[in-house]
């Protein structure tokens, strides 16, 4: 029997997706070619042709809370099969955009972020202040709390001691993470919502989804089904390990500065060149660096293919200035002396206080801007093995004929 569902379209997303980078959105005329040719497609909820109907009616509520849409790793398969040069796949790149604005908390900060015209306000004016004001406020907190430098011999801890600048990113970062908890919630309640609406079931464990997911994640093997951009994968594993062995090392680096002398065990910090940690950080730092100019290479070759918007391009280049920053202030840390100081302290300083206002930007507002897709995208997935989406079915080759159509 025939269910009646009374649509509630928003001209107004359309255009929005349009201006995000979906602006051949409108060319496409249904004929499913994008979902044929996607080796990622589901079988039971192939993608992208409904979300390109989707877009064209203008259903938000739809796309906001449709998982596959996170499915998509923007291989552009589609996009240069398409006979009409609609490029679903920077259609489906801008959803995900509006995606994150609409689940957002809040969601004025995840809009005002990815707009070109705020980005000297966010990007450096703020955590530029709030940095400037943290160590205006450093002799009156040492006064008032038993705070102190465990270790006088760290160079940069004389300009921002590691107590400051640990409390400080830690505050602003637990404020952003909690946002994005509440957005995660959204998120997949969003999911299930829709997909109650549409009369399905959950037919995997959640617990059993995560391992799966976790394992997929890890290994990119989604990015090896890629044909026209397969080459992404290497850049997102290396910048994706670089960041993860840099996080590692940052932990590590608070558990031997603070934790360890607790214990009773002395502490190495700051660590030297031949230091496992230091080798590690190191290591993670190349691999951030590499994935990051490799990304930017691809992504400027492949503009015929399927653009990208300022929300992909930020994120990128903020990732690789982080990295860079990063290995000069280590650079300045062996260079100047720490007993006969010179001008070159100076530069130091200046140098550092920029990568920490790099730093801010990047984890402060990760759950407004593309770094929040490491997130939405894995719970998009961990829901998509819960649902069944991922399970089961054939897929219909491609006729050659066909093939090459674009």
């Amino acid at each position: 029997m025939s269910q009646a569902l009374l649509l509630h379209p928003d001209r107004s997303f359309a255009e929005e997706l349009i201006a995000c980078g979906g602006g051949d959105l409108k060319k496409c005329y249904q004929c499913a070619t994008c979902s044929v040719v996607c080796e990622l497609s589901n079988v039971g909820a192939p993608f992208p042709r409904k979300e390109m109907i989707w877009a064209q009616w203008g259903l938000k509520n739809r796309l906001v809370s449709d998982p596959d849409v996170w499915l998509c790793h923007q291989c552009n398969d589609c996009s240069t099969r398409c006979p009409r040069g609609a490029r679903p796949g920077d259609v489906l790149a801008a959803v995900r955009q509006k995606s994150v604005e609409h689940h957002a908390v809040p969601n004025a900060l995840a809009r005002s972020v990815n707009q070109v015209k705020f980005y000297p306000l966010l990007l450096l004016l703020v955590p530029g202040v709030l940095l400037a004001a943290a160590l205006v406020l450093r002799g009156t907190l040492e006064r008032i709390l038993p705070l102190g430098e465990p270790h006088e011999s760290a160079f940069y801890a004389d300009f921002f001691p590691h107590w400051l600048l640990i409390g400080f990113f830690s505050t602003f970062t637990a404020l952003s993470f909690v946002g994005l908890v509440f957005g995660l919630v959204r998120f997949w309640r969003g999911m299930a919502a829709a997909d109650r609406m549409d009369g399905k079931e959950p037919t995997i464990g959640v617990g059993a989804s995560v391992v799966r997911t976790v394992k997929s994640v890890l290994l990119h093997d989604r990015f090896a089904k890629c044909t026209d951009r397969v080459s992404r994968r290497s850049s997102h594993l290396m910048a994706f390990y670089g960041f993860m062995a840099l996080f590692v090392v940052t932990v590590w680096a608070t558990i031997d500065l603070y934790l360890l002398p607790m214990l009773g065990v002395e502490s190495l910090y700051p660590f030297n060149l031949l230091h496992p940690m230091k080798i590690v950080a190191n290591i993670g730092g190349i691999l951030l660096v590499m994935g990051c100019v490799k990304a930017i290479v691809d992504r400027s070759k492949s503009r015929e293919s399927g653009g990208s918007s300022s929300f992909d391009w930020t994120f990128v280049w903020l990732l690789l200035l982080v990295g860079i920053t990063g290995f000069v202030t280590e650079a300045f840390r062996f260079a100047v002396d720490p007993v006969q100081r010179t001008a070159l302290e100076y530069a130091a300083y200046s140098i550092y206080f920029v990568h920490l206002i790099l730093v801010f930007g990047l984890l402060v507002y990760l759950p407004y801007s593309k770094f929040a897709h490491i997130f939405y995208r894995t719970v998009a997935m961990i829901y998509a093995e819960h649902s069944g989406r991922t399970q089961g079915g054939e897929r219909v080759e491609l006729p050659a004929v066909v093939e090459k159509a674009s």
